[in-house]
């Protein structure tokens, strides 16, 4: 649906006498108000209440140097996969569309990509409108190239790249680098049929450490677990993850069940070489961690998911056995 197709009580926008106009006398009446979207120098979008994009003008078109029907058929392939904040693109823009819809009217940064691989800036201002009955959004797309200060914008967002795919807490990796690296990983290792070993890690009992402690002295648990775990990791194409408040993850690509198992067990005894107290870690006293770890041969049948479950049901079993332990088996 576009809005050349919206009827407001009965009558089509650019219908003679209303909205319309004729440059002569002779000539085909013009949807003025379709002339003013298109010759906006803003960029312009429209979507309805099941979050569609039902339509957009010339000057985004341009911007983003597609066709309409690519835009609006297939939004989310002129967005990266995440904003520059670590967002996903598509849970972040359908969150916007609908606080827009419900009459929240805000603006926003949004980086758009185009279909040869360049990334625009776009600052978005979000409201909505009424027509024919039924609630409309509409975003005013305007393009941050543009800007004086352009370089400056540039330099300042290469600057948070930089700084995007690790936790701040910790110094070490985040979320986001492991999905994508560890996607990368897999498919290229399905292509050679290299083996894969992953572990996923919890500090033992965290909740009963920071109802006791405090949550900065969680914060600093946290940050001498990574340390101790990182030390232990010594090749170039290892690496390790927070995978989320006191969960990390350990990717080893090319190291087989000999090698994982070794690593477990000196990640194990690193941490309790720390002599953390932890009096609700019963049995132990101090800070400990589980390990879950897995190793496999991938082939193309293979996801990441796959082994990020299967060493989760195994770090599970590590805790429901006493903790402080590594469980591992092969893929």
């Amino acid at each position: 649906m576009s809005i050349n197709s919206m009827e407001e009580t009965g009558t089509q926008w650019g219908a003679p006498g209303k909205g319309a106009y004729a440059v002569n006398a002779d000539d085909d009446p013009i949807d003025f108000t379709r002339v003013i979207f298109d010759a906006a120098p803003i960029g312009l979008a429209m979507f309805d209440e099941n979050f569609d994009l039902i339509d957009s003008n010339s000057f985004l078109l341009t911007m983003l140097g597609v066709a309409k029907k690519s835009f609006l058929g297939r939004f989310f392939d002129l967005s990266p996969d995440y904003q520059p904040d670590g967002l996903k693109s598509k849970e972040r823009a359908l969150d916007c569309m609908k606080r827009a819809l419900g009459g929240e009217k805000f603006v926003m940064e949004w980086m758009f990509c185009s279909p040869d691989g360049e990334l625009i800036p776009t600052e978005v201002t979000f409201t909505r409108i009424t027509y024919g009955g039924k609630h409309v959004g509409l975003s005013y797309i305007y393009d941050l190239r543009a800007m004086k200060n352009l370089e400056s914008n540039i330099l300042r967002l290469e600057t948070e790249s930089e700084k995007i795919y690790y936790d701040p807490l910790t110094g070490i990796y985040n979320r986001r680098f492991f999905d994508e690296n560890l996607e990368r990983i897999v498919k290229t290792l399905s292509r050679s049929g290299g083996i894969l070993s992953l572990m996923m890690i919890d500090i033992d009992n965290f909740k009963d450490f920071n109802d006791t402690y405090g949550h900065s002295a969680g914060d600093d648990c946290i940050k001498i677990v990574a340390e101790k775990l990182a030390v232990c990791l010594t090749r170039a194409d290892d690496f390790i993850v927070r995978y989320g408040g006191d969960e990390f993850a350990v990717v080893l690509p090319n190291t087989g069940e000999d090698g994982a198992n070794k690593l477990a067990l000196k990640m194990l005894e690193n941490v309790r070489s720390c002599l953390l107290p932890h009096e609700k870690n019963l049995g132990y006293g101090i800070v400990t961690i589980s390990i879950g770890g897995t190793t496999g041969w991938v082939d193309t049948a293979h996801s990441a998911g796959d082994y990020i479950k299967r060493a989760d049901e195994l770090l599970y079993a590590s805790k429901q056995s006493g903790r402080n332990k590594y469980s591992f088996s092969m893929f």
